[in-house]
């Protein structure tokens, strides 16, 4: 009887251990779901539990009997073995499932972090843009500030410059001035006729200086230094096509203008034209060397003077020498009106301008077919176009010397030879000081003579503002004595 009441306890458990197992695949099922376990664990344990469920259908099949056999109760004391080892493993991998649940939640956490995170950066971001768009308008405020400063520093260096070379000036205007004070104080009561063509001469000399103060630098004569090109309006301008050509912002154009409509123009209307650096705007229609010249301005030629300047520049680009607009094409001849009542005529040349386009400093008006004749009227009156290609250098005591004044014999080996080795050039080789004006500048003196010097020698007793004219004849050079004259240098930049 005991021993049926133990079987009977076995064949309970087995019952109980069905019920287990038909729960086991679900509860792996779920597992597999929330964890990340490896794929080899899962198909053992699967094998395991398809293994006992097979066996313990085949004991549900053949029933419970009074009488199991000892093999019997051996293959339950098993199958309890491996369910045993079964819950084990339920239990270690509930336990691992318990644990990525906590580094789930834990990622969740770190990723909650970095989406505030995120926040916190794309706002700072924005908050940089921002502060970079606020500092390159700073930036921008800044680079117009220098901008204005050099330019206002330039200016200002230019006025102190043209400063010192009008008191330059005046102290030889009044030093003239003065020379006559004494000439009439001394003067004899009968005036003899050459003391009175030489005050003439004395007295002319004393304009042509005072002219020279008004007209130092290019920038000057052509009145850039007011800082504005006055430009009337003409038939068919627009306020664009003048802003284009002069290079200057439309915008800025209308409100130095105070325009109320910037489309509506008329005809002589004087339009105020912002010039920052002249050296923008001005430029020589083509560059020159001394044996260029073919003629100067005001030279004397069939009985009357010249006006303007004559080139050999054959096959060369010709610019003009300001922004503005043409007023007549013909016969190779271009006239055109720069603003400032300057008007320029370009003649010699081939182009394909039309009346009424505007022209730029950058674009060439035409090729030169073999002389180049340039004039420039300022104000309705004819001015020397050479003065665009020099520097102004002052006020300058001319004096002249011949190959005898050394005290050299012609039998010396420097005997009539200039300070660069070369023969002297009767009224071309000039004696310099070469602190003042340096060896090899192409000098004009339009008040002496339509030529441009070369400074090729020098002196001892040439110091300073002096100058020492060549000529070959000793009497020739007596005779012309001392006199003041502005002197100019031509640009080394303006040569090829």
């Amino acid at each position: 009887m005991a021993e049926y009441k133990r079987r009977n306890k076995i064949t309970l458990d087995t019952r109980k251990s069905t019920s287990i197992f038909l729960f086991l695949p679900l509860l792996l099922l779920l597992f597999l779901t929330h964890s990340c376990m490896p794929l080899g664990n899962y198909l053992e344990l699967s094998l395991q539990v398809k293994n006992i469920e097979e066996r313990v259908e085949k004991l549900e099949k053949s029933g419970i009997s009074p009488n199991i056999s000892d093999s019997q109760i051996q293959q339950t004391q098993q199958l309890q073995t491996q369910l045993s080892q079964v819950k084990n493993s339920v239990v270690r991998l509930e336990k691992s499932v318990t644990e990525l649940q906590a580094k789930v939640t834990s990622i969740e956490g770190v990723q909650e972090v970095l989406e505030k995170l995120s926040k916190r950066v794309e706002k700072v971001e924005s908050s940089n843009a921002s502060n970079a768009n606020s500092i390159n308008d700073l930036s921008k405020k800044i680079a117009t500030v220098e901008k204005n400063n050099s330019t206002i520093q330039g200016k200002i260096a230019s006025f102190e410059n043209q400063l010192k070379q009008i008191e330059n000036l005046q102290k030889s205007v009044d030093s003239l001035a003065a020379q006559v004070r004494n000439i009439q104080q001394n003067m004899p009561q009968k005036i003899s006729q050459s003391d009175i063509e030489f005050l003439r001469q004395l007295q002319q000399q004393i304009n042509e200086i005072k002219t020279a103060i008004q007209n130092i630098d290019p920038a000057t004569l052509l009145k850039l230094n007011t800082g504005y090109i006055y430009y009337i309006v003409k038939a068919g301008d627009t306020l664009s096509s003048i802003a284009s050509a002069y290079k200057v912002d439309l915008n800025t154009l209308t409100s130095i203008n105070n325009l109320k409509d910037p489309s509506k123009l008329s005809v002589g209307q004087l339009i105020k034209i912002p010039v920052d650096d002249p050296k923008n705007y001005v430029r020589v229609p083509v560059k020159i060397q001394p044996t260029d010249i073919l003629s100067y301005h005001g030279q004397e030629r069939n009985g009357g003077k010249t006006i303007g300047m004559d080139i050999y520049a054959k096959g060369k680009d010709i610019y003009p020498i300001l922004p503005g607009k043409v007023l007549s094409v013909s016969d190779n001849t271009v006239t055109i009106d720069h603003g400032n009542m300057i008007l320029a005529v370009y003649g010699g040349i081939n182009t394909s301008l039309k009346p009424g386009s505007f022209v730029t400093i950058d674009k060439p008006i035409g090729q030169c077919i073999d002389v180049f004749h340039f004039e420039l009227y300022i104000e309705g009156e004819p001015r020397d176009p050479l003065r665009l290609f020099t520097e102004y250098k002052g006020v300058f005591t001319v004096t002249f010397y011949s190959e005898w004044d050394d005290g050299k014999v012609p039998t010396h080996p420097t005997f009539r030879i200039a300070r660069n080795g070369r023969v002297p050039q009767q009224f071309l080789t000039i004696a310099v000081d070469p602190s003042v004006i340096p060896l090899g500048s192409l000098v004009y003196i339009p008040t002496l003579a339509n030529v441009v010097f070369i400074a090729e020698d020098t002196g001892s007793a040439i110091k300073g503002n002096r100058i020492d004219v060549y000529v070959s004849d000793v009497r020739l050079a007596l005779n012309n004595g001392i006199t003041p004259h502005p002197v100019y240098i031509i640009r080394p930049d303006l040569n090829n």
